[in-house]
């Protein structure tokens, strides 16, 4: 009996500890990670009408700025950067994505864990590079090209449960993207979208119901991630027809899934129809299927 009394008495401090130490984050700042952009290497080109390479790599590391854990106000700051590993001698990286970011948020309501807010964004674009925008054939240049621009996003972020099924979360993002006249490539203009509409739909799948969860007072990373967004692009685009999808539309489809062997790391298989998002490639119209690995925001 006195045995029993003095393990319970040791196993009581260490399940407390361990519950402050995987202490559900509050709603808020939960939510704010699911608004983050994964890092992702890509095995390849995948299948498609992507040019040969090795991989394509973001990374998009971001910084939480918060006052305390109730705040109502909170930032986040990334220096992403993506690149694109070409598959010829010596393997070169053509001018990468510099995509450096601030956000904002603010949170309006909080209730039962639905949480909405509002954010804005300033996003830097460009790929570093400073000769003529064309070729003398007419042609982009896409290897030297100088490509810059530089935007403000203003979105709504909230979750609500749609799925039934009690472990699962879900979260929509629908935004509003506008370039601003400010160090942006003259040539741009007319051949590039200034005004784009986004909307995400992202669900995470929890091994552990919710119910469960919040009696254990912490939560584990979530096994599987599935996400569509949807781009829509406004403005004089090659004098495009307001519905033309081929110019206008894109969409993106990924689901990633996490083994327990992996615990920062997931896998994940994504299909693409949409514009080139990578600098000077902005003209070419992608369809391709890919694999390969990716971090969660949430954890």
């Amino acid at each position: 009996m006195r045995l029993r009394l003095i393990i319970l008495i040791i196993l009581i401090p260490i399940q407390m500890l361990a519950s402050d130490s995987t202490r559900l984050e509050s709603d808020f700042f939960q939510s704010i990670r699911a608004n983050q952009v994964d890092s992702y290497i890509t095995f390849g080109q995948g299948f498609g009408n992507l040019e040969p390479m090795i991989f394509e790599g973001l990374v998009a590391p971001y910084f939480l700025l918060r006052a305390r854990k109730d705040a109502r106000w909170a930032g986040t700051v990334s220096p992403a950067i993506m690149i694109r590993m070409k598959a010829e001698e010596s393997f070169p990286v053509y001018s990468p994505n510099y995509l450096p970011n601030i956000t904002l948020y603010h949170q309006l309501s909080e209730k039962n864990g639905e949480v909405k807010y509002l954010f804005v964004t300033l996003r830097h674009h460009s790929n570093g590079q400073f000769n003529s925008f064309y070729n003398e054939d007419g042609s982009l240049n896409t290897k030297t090209g100088d490509f810059s621009t530089n935007m403000v996003e203003f979105g709504a972020f909230f979750n609500k449960p749609v799925i039934p099924f009690s472990n699962t979360k879900e979260y929509f993002r629908t935004s509003l993207e506008y370039h601003l006249d400010y160090g942006r490539s003259e040539e741009l203009q007319v051949i590039y979208s200034f005004v784009r509409w986004h909307n995400s739909f992202r669900i995470y799948k929890f091994p552990l119901p919710k119910s469960t969860l919040k009696r254990l007072g912490y939560q584990p990373s979530p096994r599987v991630q599935s996400k569509v967004e949807t781009t829509w692009m406004f403005g004089n685009l090659n004098n495009a027809s307001f519905f033309d999808l081929k110019e206008r539309f894109n969409l993106s489809l990924t689901i990633a899934y996490r083994p327990k062997v992996l615990n920062d790391v997931s896998l994940f298989a994504n299909f693409y129809s949409g514009k080139d998002y990578y600098n000077m490639q902005f003209s070419n119209r992608l369809n391709v299927f890919r694999f390969g690995i990716q971090a969660y925001t949430i954890r």
